[in-house]
């Protein structure tokens, strides 16, 4: 099994890497979503929403560096430790 990290940095991708976390998960490898510097576009809400219930249905790790509902605050210099610990990591920025 391989651990897998998807930053998601840019909002106008977040539904984008959603998506592509989703499908990684398939494969039976740990996913984690790491919510970077800001919070959902208002106009991807809804779609972001459907996926992330998705998500934490199959155990997809959600974390933050901010404050949000549904996901793990995670500092900046723990999350840059936690990144040393998987096999590969996506950047959507």
């Amino acid at each position: 099994m391989k651990r897998i990290a998807v930053l998601l940095g840019e909002k106008e991708r977040y539904s984008e890497g959603l998506r592509m976390a989703a499908g990684l998960s398939l494969l039976d490898d740990k996913v984690d979503i790491y919510l970077l510097n800001g919070d959902f576009a208002e106009a991807a809400l809804p779609a972001a929403e459907n996926h992330l219930d998705m998500m934490r249905a199959v155990g997809i790790g959600l974390y933050s560096n901010f404050k949000k509902d549904g996901f793990d605050f995670i500092s900046g210099s723990d999350l840059g430790k936690n990144l040393l610990k998987y096999d590969y990591v996506f950047s959507y920025r």
